[in-house]
């Protein structure tokens, strides 16, 4: 349901199932809801040892994974103030912008997301697939049938 960083996928797809889910809800007399959330800046956010488990977990194994860590574990950052500069920090959260590989790695952190609301049973269904998280990059459309409030 990741329509954002795929090859031959674009925002226009991702409405199309929207508005495709929403006709059909409503064609049929039931009320369709929407959510729509907006990740502020969910690169910077993604956690390096949360990205890295999610990679094993997905089976990728081996050299790729021990590339990424030596990758991201060599990003630090320091501060300068005048002629001062400050300790350097290393950056333990965030994806490379503009980095080839970087929308891969996002895709595959929120995944787990997607995954998760699928496997609870919430949200939209149309004819026997799972409808109820739409993904453009860092936006989530969340769709359901009803407003029945969910603590998990």
């Amino acid at each position: 349901m990741q329509f954002g960083f795929k090859k031959h996928s674009s925002c226009a797809h991702a409405l199309f199932v929207m508005s495709q889910v929403a006709d059909d809800f409503l064609c049929h007399g039931n009320s369709v809801y929407l959510a729509l959330l907006d990740a502020s800046k969910a690169f910077d956010r993604v956690n390096h040892v949360k990205l890295f488990n999610k990679e094993i977990d997905r089976g990728l194994r081996g050299n790729i994974v021990k590339i990424l860590i030596d990758w991201y574990g060599k990003v630090y950052y320091t501060v300068k103030w005048n002629e001062c500069f400050s300790r350097c920090v290393i950056v333990k959260s965030g994806i490379r912008l503009g980095g080839i590989l970087s929308p891969l790695l996002f895709n595959i952190y929120i995944d787990s997301l997607i995954l998760g609301l699928k496997s609870s049973g919430l949200g939209c269904h149309m004819r026997g697939l799972y409808l109820g998280c739409i993904a453009y990059a860092d936006d989530l459309l969340l769709l359901s049938g009803s407003v029945v409030v969910h603590v998990f």
